[in-house]
């Protein structure tokens, strides 16, 4: 029922946007021009930002129409023709990377991607920014036709097309405030059910990693005397700490599947539209690298996993230290 709660919400706000956008775009140009020229910001990225605003509403109607061909004429229930949902998705998210170039000149540098293996895989990835969300997408189907299934916080679903299509592939959306137990019950059944040589994605820091939600946990965890984790925590510069739960609970469920981290330098201040605002139009391609790690090099006990996890989000995060001198959205 709350999946059906977001959908209807969320397809009708956007049904509803882009028609109200269109008829005030006169206005919203205007606008976006003077805010620019009082800024000083001769770029204009304000009104880039306006108009990849109208793109993503029209693509928000593309999904939606999309699901609702997908609904009529692929099958119904379990029915459903999955593999041209995917397909569907797929060329979405590539729809939007391309407009993002053309508007913001967003460029992805993905020279650092090694082939993946076959069999189920793991990919934990770094979580700066909205855009991050669709890169498994767009690198594990778009460039290597392979499936995926997500682990996506609740309040994803209030995107439109995220949550007709989330839903449809198999994908779980965490209730963070609800009963943990009851949620990696769930996430378990999604790796059981998920499809063949498909990739588990999962983001363990859990929320975007800004300075503001950095000091947020470090101070929880002060608060709750676990001192050397917030020692931890505070001696990485750009990611938060990696959260165990769901990664055990994917490695359980798949005893098989090889890891894939990814990291990307270049979406932090994408986390805020000020923040992107200050930055555009990019100058720099957004830096990505993944890591595979294979199975059998993965410690088999809880606490050894956990130590290897911190170990490995350490690593990404002097990745990202050593590579975020060309950085385009620096952290701010």
């Amino acid at each position: 029922m709350a999946g059906l709660k977001y959908r209807l919400i969320s397809a009708g706000s956007v049904l509803l946007a882009l028609p109200i956008a269109l008829v005030l775009s006169p206005v919203l140009f205007v606008v976006a021009i003077i805010s620019d020229l009082v800024s000083g910001l001769l770029r204009f990225p304000t009104v880039r930002l306006v108009f990849f605003g109208f793109i993503y509403l029209a693509h928000q109607w593309q999904a939606l129409l999309a699901g609702l061909g997908l609904w009529l004429f692929g099958g119904f229930g379990r029915n459903l023709d999955l593999a041209k949902h995917r397909e569907f998705q797929s060329w979405w998210i590539g729809s939007l990377l391309d407009w993002a170039g053309k508007t913001i000149n967003l460029e992805l540098d993905l020279s650092d991607l090694d082939e993946l293996p076959d069999g189920d895989l793991i990919l934990m990835s770094r979580h700066a920014s909205l855009v991050d969300a669709g890169l498994p997408i767009h690198l594990v189907v778009g460039q290597n036709s392979r499936p995926v299934h997500y682990v996506l916080k609740r309040e994803m679903q209030w995107d439109a097309a995220i949550c007709l299509f989330g839903h449809r592939l198999n994908n779980h959306f965490v209730d963070r405030g609800g009963n943990t137990e009851a949620e990696l019950t769930v996430m378990r059944q999604m790796a059981d059910e998920s499809s063949q040589d498909a990739a588990l994605v999962i983001f363990p820091e859990g929320t975007y990693a800004t300075p503001a939600s950095r000091a947020k946990v470090v101070a929880s965890l002060e608060r709750k005397g676990l001192i050397e984790d917030a020692e931890r925590a505070r001696s990485l510069q750009h990611l938060l700490p990696p959260m165990p739960g769901g990664v055990l609970t994917l490695l359980d469920a798949k005893p098989n599947a090889h890891i894939v981290i990814l990291g990307h330098v270049g979406l932090e201040s994408a986390a805020r539209l000020s923040g992107l605002r200050k930055v555009l139009p990019l100058t720099q391609p957004v830096k990505m690298k993944w890591w595979v790690i294979r199975r059998e090099d993965i410690p088999t006990e809880r606490e050894e996993i956990v130590t290897w996890l911190n170990a490995q989000w350490a690593d990404l995060d002097q990745w990202i230290v050593e590579h975020s001198a060309t950085d385009n959205l620096t952290s701010s």
